[in-house]
């Protein structure tokens, strides 16, 4: 039987109970009851884009990193426009619409990503600004997936693992995604300044400090 999130949180603090200073916890992410300024290494790795409103949770998480300190955090990036109709619309479907149908859509686009790119099609797309999407050489099956709709294939992955990718990305009513600048004036928003950045297609991240 899986464990859910909070029942791993006692597994965790079984098995680590040990090692001095160490602690672990269960709350509200964008209202921890942690104080302000307290953690010298805050990290939020894939999680705040589905929170209620992430600008919130980032602000807090900001709040709680001591005065010289690091707050990493990874978020969603904004894809092309008619990639982003589709996930908004879909997103809002997603309260009601059970797990199991979830899982059986998750199948169903990962067979169609599977016979997209056992095609092996390419060609030049050009650039269409307005669209958001960008002009190059691509894989039809990739293509598909970055600019209209995520049915994600990785031939080493695996069916099932590529599957549970699917369902990771549709399943939750909440995953916002950003701009570059919008994710960068959330930093700035917060006093933060960028240590590191790291960017592609599917997401950004970075590494702030606090001065």
């Amino acid at each position: 039987m899986a464990l859910n999130y909070g029942e791993l949180t006692y597994v965790a603090a079984s098995r680590f109970k040990d090692v001095e200073n160490l602690f672990f916890f269960k709350g509200d992410i964008a209202s921890t009851g942690i104080k302000e300024g307290v953690i010298d290494f805050t990290v939020c790795d894939q999680v705040i884009m589905h929170t209620e409103i992430p600008e919130k949770t980032f602000e807090h998480l900001s709040s709680i990193t001591s005065f010289k300190g690091e707050f990493a955090c990874y978020v969603y990036s904004k894809k092309a426009l008619p990639r982003e109709l589709v996930d908004d619309y879909f997103r809002k479907a997603t309260h009601d619409i059970s797990a199991e149908k979830m899982w059986e859509l998750s199948e169903q686009l990962t067979i169609l990503g599977k016979n997209l790119s056992d095609l092996k099609v390419s060609f030049t797309c050009p650039n269409i600004p307005l669209l958001g999407i960008k002009g190059g050489d691509y894989d039809i099956q990739r293509f598909i997936y970055w600019n209209f709709l995520k049915c994600f294939w990785k031939e080493d992955w695996g069916f099932d693992l590529s599957k549970s990718t699917n369902f990771d990305w549709y399943a939750p009513s909440n995953a916002k995604r950003f701009s570059k600048d919008e994710f960068l004036s959330m930093a700035n928003d917060n006093k933060l300044i960028v240590a590191f950045l790291h960017e592609e297609e599917a997401c950004y991240s970075a590494r702030f400090s606090k001065q």
